[in-house]
């Protein structure tokens, strides 16, 4: 795996208000390669948003969407201490093998136990196919917080807030996500301006 250095995203203004929309670099290269075929599978796992569909069906791709944290956040195997990572309930993520292009993360791995996320991560790199892009964001230090809704506001634009009860949220350094994603082909990490790490996986 090839990991690149840290670059820093300028702050981005559009409009007022809490949700105002901010650009991010990742959702920008997601385009970019999306925008290079049709008929592709996109899956969104921050749940349903008529935003994230339009962004999607508009470059002629299909996109499913999954809530992952209702999914595995009252399950079992999520919370458990396991010596290797639990299978996923039935129903989730059943694609076939490298038939997914693109994978929307957003900040759900920071809310899942480590065995949860590591069956979600194995999953998706079996669902990906080759070249096949993740975005997912990161903060870096562990706390208490809100699980952010991101809507996409145009090519290389972001919407996010927080939305639902706070719950605890794990940090991890620039290092911890290396070890993450090794099992994928490179990363790329962009630092936002809400201290949050934007990442952009390539299987």
């Amino acid at each position: 795996m090839n990991a690149r250095p840290l670059s820093k995203a300028p702050a981005h203004k559009a409009g007022g208000g809490e949700a105002a929309a901010r650009r991010s670099y990742a959702l920008e290269q997601i385009t970019e390669y999306l925008r290079g075929f049709e008929l592709g599978q996109v899956v969104d796992l921050g749940g349903a948003c008529q935003n994230n569909v339009d962004y999607a069906t508009g470059m002629g791709h299909r996109l499913y969407a999954e809530d992952v944290l209702l999914t595995l956040g009252g399950w079992q195997g999520a919370t458990e201490a396991q010596e290797s990572a639990p299978t996923l309930p039935s129903g989730c993520l059943e694609f076939p093998r490298g038939s997914v292009h693109a994978a929307l993360c957003w900040d759900r791995l920071q809310f899942l136990a480590e065995p949860a996320s590591a069956a979600l991560l194995e999953r998706l790199h079996r669902i990906l196919a080759p070249g096949g892009l993740l975005l997912a964001l990161f903060y870096s230090e562990q706390g208490a917080r809100a699980p952010l809704a991101c809507r996409v506001t145009g090519p290389a634009e972001l919407q996010i807030h927080p939305v639902g009860g706070v719950r605890p949220c794990r940090g991890y350094s620039t290092r911890a996500i290396e070890k993450m994603f090794q099992q994928f082909d490179s990363l790329k990490f962009y630092l936002t301006r809400e201290n949050l790490q934007e990442v952009i996986v390539r299987r």
